[in-house]
């Protein structure tokens, strides 16, 4: 009797943990109501799962920042557009999709129409729809209007387990839309996700998901066309106009041209998540490559970049940006294949296929002698000019190749055809290199300073660069102990020496705050391929600081308190798709706002 009793309760006890366990309870994405209605061919497609609750998350977050909450807000722009103040029969715990998809239709030859749409969740459309107090009655197709002062504005359908709302112009649109996908219950959108997109899809908060290779098929003809035209366009245009020759800015474009033609063959997806915690907004973006092309090839992870980067003791407090990555020389070097591509276009006959080749050629051998993790950090002052200053370390195998490689590099700068790209724009550019200009505690240190002057009193464009950059940049840079240490700025020869103790010290190296605070948010980025903190103050402080009252008649003030911290980026690659983790600290944006409403008084004051 007793066995029986504790068999019971042992079963009672699973039961309960089953039904109550997030893991074991969450939606199957192959049952999920909502997305068996979406069609395959959707193009973009919105979603906010319990939209309650996603609401409840977003005012937490944005408590303190913002005076109205969302939830609220939401509810009661619900109400006025359905005219109900009870929302009875609407299922405030379900998830809603905004989706745009393709149509029979054509807005010109071969070019499909489209149709956008909203479902949103109800527990009993009945009552839904005979709460709507401002609504027409449902036609022979079931479809009602809602009436906003005096004027159609909405129609809205059954369909399945949900309401679908569509805009007073799109009736034929919108029935097309239910038939089809009634009839056409296989060809979901599913059909095109993988199982981590499909759990992301009925898991996270927000959901936003483009189909970028039906994108393609249907509107790339058109963008390239417009691109094209615009090409056109600027062919018939002299320098006068543009302020710099037409091939340069034909080259411009041909760049362009490319990046979107890699863009939309290459790209099968991209998707954001969005998912807002009490102290962070979290938002991760994710582009799946088509299988078998560069861009997925691009993609594959190495297993080095598995291991915490060992340099990030060496990113400091302050700065405007800190960056950090690891070596996937596998990405990194596809990348740069593709960067050195695009300079092809863009400078066009200015540089050979030989000098191409060259390039290319070095910048696989500087790969192979990093030695795994490099950090990069900038900072501003608008006491200087260039108002910025910043320094490197990367971590290198080889301190004798890698010498020769800066050596070529240099050469690279002064021989190819980059600077004549720059003197077409108005600018005499100049990059200069001095051997052991200095030694410090043993270490023998380089020098170049990087240039450019307006060489056309009237071109604007030239004018500002040489207003914002002054006489150029300075460079230092030594190898140190199996590392490659760079500082950039008017201090570059101080900032060095600095750079140099810190690498030489015994004492342990210490990641500062506001590298803990980021890590604390996301903490995958210490093994991360990269990621970045950017202070949106500090940027902010570095911009107004580069404008020239005498070109842009504008006084913007200096902030004074720009905050401890930062937005976090971390990027990474797996499985042909490569991943951004992004995260928005509550912290950040308060002290955004504060300063926000610091200038707004400041600026009201100016004017009494």
């Amino acid at each position: 009797m007793l066995f029986s009793y504790n068999k019971r309760l042992l079963l009672s006890l699973a039961l309960v943990a089953l039904l109550f366990s997030p893991t074991l309870h969450a939606q199957n994405p192959a049952n999920d109501a909502l997305l068996k209605c979406i069609p395959s061919k959707t193009l973009l497609c919105v979603r906010i799962n319990n939209f309650n609750n996603t609401l409840t998350q977003m005012d937490q977050f944005l408590a303190g920042a913002s005076p109205i909450g969302i939830s609220a807000l939401a509810k009661s722009q619900i109400m006025n557009i359905l005219g109900s103040s009870e929302l009875a029969g609407l299922d405030m715990n379900g998830n809603v999709a905004v989706i745009v998809t393709e149509t029979s239709g054509e807005i010109q030859p071969g070019i499909p129409d489209i149709y956008a749409g909203m479902l949103i969740p109800v527990t009993d459309y009945k009552q839904f729809i005979n709460g709507i107090s401002n609504k027409t009655p449902a036609d022979e197709n079931g479809v009602s209007t809602i009436i906003s002062l005096g004027n159609p504005i909405i129609l809205v359908t059954e369909y399945n387990q949900f309401a679908l709302l569509s805009w007073k112009n799109d009736y034929n649109k919108m029935l097309e839309f239910k038939n089809q996908a009634n009839t056409a219950s296989k060809e979901n959108i599913l059909n095109n996700l993988d199982s981590d997109e499909a759990k992301l899809a009925v898991s996270e908060p927000v959901w936003i998901y483009g189909n970028m290779q039906q994108t393609s098929k249907t509107y790339s003809p058109v963008l390239l066309g417009a691109i094209e035209s615009m090409k056109a366009i600027v062919g018939s245009m002299d320098q006068a106009n543009t302020g710099m020759p037409a091939d340069s800015i034909q080259n411009i474009l041909n760049m362009y041209v490319s990046i979107i033609e890699t863009a939309l063959n290459e790209i099968k997806s991209a998707s954001i998540v969005i998912d807002p915690q009490t102290d962070s907004l979290n938002i991760t973006k994710t582009i799946t490559a088509v299988p078998g092309t560069d861009l997925a090839r691009m993609f594959d992870s190495e297993s080095s970049t598995q291991v915490e980067n060992n340099l990030l003791a060496y990113l400091e407090d302050g700065a405007l940006m800190n960056y950090a990555f690891n070596t996937n020389a596998s990405f990194w070097n596809k990348t740069s294949d593709f960067q050195i591509e695009l300079l092809t276009m863009l400078f066009g006959e200015n540089v050979s296929k030989e000098e191409i080749n060259k390039l290319k050629s070095m910048m696989t051998s500087v790969m192979e002698c990093m030695g795994g993790s490099a950090v990069y950090s900038i900072s501003s002052s608008n006491n200087m000019k260039p108002p910025f200053y910043g320094y490197y370390v990367i971590a290198i195998k080889d301190e004798d190749k890698f010498s020769q490689l800066l050596d070529q590099a240099s050469e690279f700068m002064t021989t190819m055809g980059f600077l004549d790209f720059y003197k077409n724009m108005g600018l005499d550019v100049s990059f200069t290199i001095n051997k052991d200009v200095d030694t410090y505690k043993g270490i023998s240190i380089d020098a170049a300073k990087f240039s450019m002057k307006t060489n056309q009193a009237n071109n604007p464009q030239s004018q500002m660069i040489e207003s914002m950059y002054g006489e150029g940049f300075d460079y230092r840079w030594a190898i140190v102990n199996g590392f490659f240490a760079c500082t950039i700025g008017t201090d570059a020869d101080v900032t060095i020496h600095e750079l140099i103790d810190k690498i030489q010290s015994s004492q342990p190296k210490q990641v500062c705050d506001e590298i803990k605070s980021a890590i604390s948010i996301l903490p995958e980025i210490k093994k991360s391929d990269l990621f970045m903190t950017i202070n949106v103050l500090r940027l902010y402080n570095m911009i107004t600081s580069m404008i020239d009252s005498n070109m842009i008649p504008i006084s913007l003030p200096q902030l004074k308190d720009t905050g401890t911290s930062n937005i976090i980026i971390s990027g990474k690659t797996n499985n042909e798709k490569m991943t951004i983790d992004m995260a928005l600290p509550k912290q950040h944006l308060l002290e955004i706002m504060n300063a926000v409403l610091s200038m707004q008084q400041q600026m009201i004051q100016n004017l009494q």
